[in-house]
Formats: structure tokens, C-alpha cells, sequence
């Protein structure tokens, strides 16, 4: 357990949950329908911001108050995957897509139950370190595929904070 940074007796508003990096300016450098519909995932499937956000909000109201600050830094994590989906829904619509709240498949639109609304401590912090390594890899994997720069760019940075929540739940479920 030495090598835990995030404490879950710590206060919860000196736990970091964005990474230090700057954002880019949210800009395209074309439009690109295709780079839109590889980011559609990403706006609001079962693995996406939209989800992580109501996921987040859920534990947030559910988590006792014997783990307060966990259940402090998911709420203040709850309002960082909003910024994302925010980003992500604007990112869409500058490249030419339409920003629903779907995923790529035809008449597969976001709903309540793709949230795990797991109440046991462990799970759903394993749950979430799962979700945020996911997302991480796949932001970082999209900033490779897509050319426009300012679009990587942005991904790049998105998939930063998405490993700080990785260590922040892994440091957690160390704890308890």
C-alpha cells in the first residue's frame, strides 16, 4: 500500500480529477463525417461519456457515509465525464455529425440500463477503474487514427484525465 497517492481519508477536494495539461480549443480543422461517426461511441453508448456520467451521479447518491470522500470525488468525477461528453457532443457536430444520444448502430439510443448500478464498494470501484482504462485506451487509440490534429489533440488530452481516474479507483479499492 505504499504506493497509494489518493487516500480515502484525504479531503476530497485535494484529490486532483483533471490532469494538469491544459484542454486544446474545441475546433476541427474540416469537416469530417467520418471522424464524427468514430466518435459516436464515445457521446453515448453503453460504454461511454453519457453513461459514466449518470454511473458516477448514481454512486454519488448511493455511496454511505462511512466512505464520504469517495463518494465526494465521484460526484466531482461525475462533473469531469460531463465536460467530456460536452466536448465530445461538440467535437461531433463540428465534424459534420449529428450529436444524438445513440450509439453508431441503427435505433440504438441511449437508456437507463446501461448504468451498472452495482451498491457493493469493491465492484463498482473495480467497475469504474475498468471503464476509465477503456475509455483512456480508447481515446488514445482514436488520437492515432484521427489525422485532423486538433481533434488528436484533444483526444490525447482527454485520455490524460481518463488515466488519472484510472489510479485515483485503483487507489481506493487498495484501501478498503
Amino acid at each position: 500500500m505504499n504506493n497509494i497517492k489518493y487516500s480515502i481519508c484525504s479531503n476530497p477536494d485535494c484529490i486532483p480529477v483533471i490532469h494538469s495539461n491544459w484542454y486544446p480549443p474545441i475546433a476541427v480543422q474540416e469537416k469530417n463525417p467520418q471522424y464524427a461517426q468514430l466518435l459516436m461511441p464515445d457521446l453515448a453508448s453503453a460504454a461511454s461519456e453519457m453513461t459514466t456520467v449518470h454511473t458516477y451521479l448514481y454512486q454519488s447518491w448511493t455511496i454511505g457515509n462511512d466512505y464520504e470522500t469517495i463518494r465526494c470525488v465521484i460526484k466531482r468525477l461525475a462533473a469531469v465525464e460531463q465536460h467530456h461528453y460536452a466536448i465530445i457532443g461538440q467535437l461531433i457536430a463540428l465534424l459534420g455529425g449529428e450529436p444524438e444520444c445513440r450509439s453508431t448502430m441503427n435505433n440504438s439510443y441511449w437508456c437507463g440500463n446501461m448504468i451498472n448500478y452495482s451498491c457493493d464498494l469493491r465492484t463498482l470501484l473495480s467497475n469504474n477503474a475498468k471503464s476509465e482504462c477503456f475509455a483512456a485506451q480508447a481515446y488514445a487509440e482514436q488520437s492515432q487514427e484521427i489525422k485532423d490534429p486538433c481533434v488528436s489533440k484533444m483526444l490525447a488530452r482527454l485520455s490524460l484525465d481518463e488515466e488519472l481516474h484510472v489510479q485515483i479507483f485503483n487507489d481506493f479499492l487498495q484501501q478498503i
